[in-house]
C-alpha cells in the first residue's frame, strides 16, 4: 500500500507542475507572470505539498482497510496542513489554494479506491468523496477557517452578487465572529460548502460529488489527450475549453458577474475557430493579451484550478488504467 501513497503524491505534484508550466491564457505559467507572482511560486507551491498529500493518501489506504472510520479523516487538518506547507519557507504566495481544497478530497478518495481495487474507477472515487465529505464536523469547518487565515482568499465582488445573502455573511470570513457562529450553530465542513455552492465554483464541487471535475472536465481531457507527451496540449485546449462553458469563479469574485460573462463569451469564441489543420498558437496568443489587459483581475483561477484537478485524476488514470 506504500507504492499506492507515493506514487499519488508524485502524481499529485507532477499535476500541479504541469498545469502550473502549461501556457494557458491569463495565467501565470514558465513565460508569463503577474506583478505579484511568478512562476516559482508555483514550483515551489507543488514541491512543498508532499507531507499534505502523503497524509491524506495515507487516511485514503486506512479508510479503505477499516483502520479508521470516515470522520476520522480529518479533511479540515488535511487542508491546513498543505496549505501552511506550501506557505512555508521560501515561498510567501497563495498560489494554489483553490486546487489544495480540490485536491485533497480527492487523494484520500483515489488512494482508498486503489487500496480496494487498483484500477481507477470514477464510480467508487465519486463515492469515498461523497462518503468523507458527509462525514465531515465542526471541527473540519474551523480548521479551514483557521487556514483561511494563512491564504486570505482574493475577490470580494462575489458579496455584490444576487445570490450573497445574510446567511453567507455569518459565515464570512471577514466576519469576526464566523468561527464563533460556526461553533454556535454546528456546522460541519460539508454543511458550509452546501451554502456556498451557489456563490462558490469549489464548494459547488464538494456538493455535487466533485462532478465538473470527474464527469466533465476528465472525460474531454481524456479524449484531447493520450500521454505524458501531449498532456500540456490537452491542458491549454480543456482550460478554453471549460473557461467556454461558463463564468470562471474567480473572476466573478474579482470583477464580476459581467465581466465574467464577457470572458467566457471569448473564450466561446476561440473554442469555434479553433482549428486542428491551422492550429490553435494565435488564438490562445489573443485570448492571453486580452486577459492580461488589466493585470491579474481578469486572471480565471477557478478554470486552473478545475484543470489542474482533472489533470491529476488523468495521470492516474493513466498510472491504473
Amino acid at each position: 500500500m506504500c507504492d499506492i501513497i507515493w506514487k499519488i503524491v508524485g502524481l499529485g505534484q507532477l499535476s500541479l507542475l504541469l498545469e502550473a508550466s502549461s501556457p494557458k491564457p491569463g495565467n501565470v505559467n514558465r513565460t508569463a507572470c503577474f506583478s505579484d507572482m511568478d512562476y516559482r511560486n508555483f514550483l515551489a507551491s507543488a514541491s512543498l505539498l508532499s507531507r499534505g498529500l502523503y497524509e491524506s493518501a495515507t487516511k485514503g489506504v486506512a479508510l479503505a482497510q477499516g483502520n479508521i472510520e470516515p470522520s476520522e479523516v480529518g479533511l479540515g487538518e488535511l487542508i491546513h496542513i498543505c496549505a501552511k506547507d506550501s506557505l512555508t519557507g521560501l515561498n510567501q504566495k497563495n498560489t494554489i489554494f483553490g486546487s489544495i481544497l480540490l485536491y485533497v478530497p480527492l487523494t484520500v478518495a483515489m488512494a482508498a479506491s486503489l487500496t480496494e481495487a487498483p484500477r481507477f474507477s470514477v464510480k467508487r472515487i465519486r463515492q469515498y468523496c461523497q462518503t468523507i465529505i458527509d462525514h465531515t464536523t465542526v471541527v473540519d469547518a474551523t480548521k479551514l477557517y483557521q487556514t483561511f487565515k494563512l491564504t486570505r482568499p482574493g475577490g470580494r465582488m462575489i458579496k455584490e452578487d444576487s445570490e450573497w445573502s445574510d446567511l453567507h455573511r455569518r459565515y464570512d470570513f471577514d466576519n469576526p465572529k464566523a468561527i464563533e457562529n460556526l461553533v454556535e450553530d454546528n456546522v460541519s465542513l460539508a454543511d458550509l460548502f452546501n451554502m456556498s455552492s451557489q456563490v462558490d465554483e469549489i464548494s459547488n464541487e464538494w456538493s455535487n460529488g466533485f462532478q465538473r471535475i470527474l464527469g466533465d472536465v476528465l472525460p474531454y481531457l481524456s479524449n484531447v489527450s493520450t500521454q505524458l507527451e501531449d498532456l500540456e496540449e490537452g491542458i491549454v485546449r480543456s482550460f478554453v475549453w471549460l473557461l467556454a462553458q461558463r463564468p470562471d469563479g474567480l473572476i466573478v469574485k474579482k470583477a464580476g458577474r459581467k465581466r465574467a460573462k464577457e470572458i467566457q463569451l471569448l473564450a466561446q469564441t476561440t473554442m469555434k475557430n479553433w482549428s486542428e489543420e491551422e492550429g490553435s498558437e494565435s488564438l490562445i496568443v489573443s485570448l492571453d493579451k486580452i486577459l492580461r489587459e488589466e493585470g491579474n483581475l481578469l486572471n480565471p483561477g477557478t478554470t486552473a484550478d478545475i484543470v489542474s484537478a482533472a489533470t491529476f485524476c488523468r495521470l492516474v488514470s493513466m498510472t491504473y488504467p
